[in-house]
């Protein structure tokens, strides 16, 4: 909708749009009952109204409970325009407002709360209302990223590092320098010679199940995803393999782990990784067991990470990779820096190379932990 233009509007403007819009229907996006009703507008408010030849498709208006929080006192689109990216547009103009005005995050109360999922918003706790069969979910979108610590989760690439056949095949070389450019600006060009399976790095399904997604298939919203960690790394040593019991004590203490996470099983063999002889180790280091891998997967993970070289070890047939992969899971070996965010809760940021038929790839892994004032 490229003629479609957002503009601020004044409180009058709003409730006469309000009043006389046609609005969409209940299963979509919409305020709750209570929010209805314009007597109860705040007086500390500011609307935005979406139109298109100059006719008014929709608005939005914010409320400003909070010096650090603006809440989405009321949306409404016009029932005929319900498919379009009106709501998405509006959305963004109050997003782009909290942005510049510093208000770090953007709240809404809703019975529909699938709908703002959509857009960003994460539910932060439910309340009752009078219909049982319709309850209210408070929304929250954060705005700004100060209110996140970054960890790096990576291991650098070097022609030394750890790798499963012994030699990692990577270098980098520079092929053209400073000195070599004729041009008033100067450059440094590298190439780069590497296996894919390098350093902290992903697996596509495809790596072990024949025509699966490979790594440019992945979805990405698959690769920003809450994390968890289950840390043995206080009973770990070469043989140990994560079991199910591991799971369950996890999940007895912090609860079931959730849809959509990415699980990481933390034995502490990073600690060895400057070390590679001992960190490779005759490929014999802390992995997982089928069963806890068979377990792991009811929960609808996105994938699993470990910070070995491998969820297997090379004295079994790699079932672990069978059975994650094989349900179109991504796997991440090598991961560092667990023990920062341990303990902590927040996402991971997973994000490889975009290779066509490709089945592995280097990425660079980001914890996100939310900041607790």
């Amino acid at each position: 909708m490229k003629n479609c233009k957002i503009k601020l509007i004044d409180k009058a403007d709003a409730v006469e749009i309000y009043r006389t819009i046609s609005t969409i229907p209940t299963d979509s996006i919409s305020p709750t009952e209570a929010d209805l009703c314009h007597e109860k507008d705040p007086i500390n408010c500011l609307s935005f109204a979406a139109y298109v030849d100059g006719e008014c498709l929709g608005a939005i208006t914010l409320s400003f409970p909070y010096h650090t929080n603006a809440n989405i006192h009321r949306i409404e689109i016009d029932k005929n325009w319900c498919e379009s990216p009106v709501a998405q547009k509006l959305l963004m103009a109050a997003e782009n407002y909290c942005y510049e005005n510093d208000y770090p995050s953007l709240t809404v109360k809703t019975n529909h709360p699938e709908e703002y999922e959509k857009y960003g918003f994460r539910p932060l706790f439910k309340m009752h209302t009078r219909d049982q069969e319709l309850p209210m979910a408070c929304m929250q979108k954060n705005i700004r990223l100060d209110d996140f610590t970054f960890i790096d989760l990576t291991h650098s690439l070097n022609a030394t590092i750890p790798n499963w056949d012994g030699d990692c095949g990577f270098s980098h070389k520079i092929k053209t320098d400073y000195a070599d450019c004729e041009t008033e600006s100067k450059f440094r060009v590298h190439k780069i010679n590497m296996h894919a399976g390098i350093g902290t790095h992903m697996d596509a399904p495809a790596h072990c199940i024949a025509g699966a997604m490979g790594i440019s298939d992945i979805p990405i919203q698959s690769l920003i995803s809450p994390y968890r960690i289950i840390d043995v790394s206080d009973r770990a040593h070469e043989c140990y393999q994560v079991s199910t019991l591991d799971i369950e004590e996890y999940e007895n203490e912090y609860g079931l782990i959730p849809k959509g996470a990415f699980v990481i099983f933390y034995t502490g063999w990073d600690k060895f990784w400057d070390y590679p002889e001992k960190y490779r180790n005759n490929l014999i280091f802390p992995s997982l067991s089928k069963e806890a891998a068979n377990k792991i997967l009811t929960r609808n993970i996105v994938g699993i990470g470990i910070d070995t070289l491998s969820p297997d070890t090379a004295d079994t047939d790699f079932p672990v990779h069978q059975i994650i992969l094989n349900a179109n899971k991504y796997i991440i070996e090598n991961i560092s820096n667990v023990k920062k965010i341990r303990g902590k809760s927040g996402y991971i940021i997973a994000l490889p190379l975009k290779i066509e038929g490709g089945t592995e790839s280097p990425i660079r892994l980001v914890g996100m932990i939310k900041n607790i004032p």
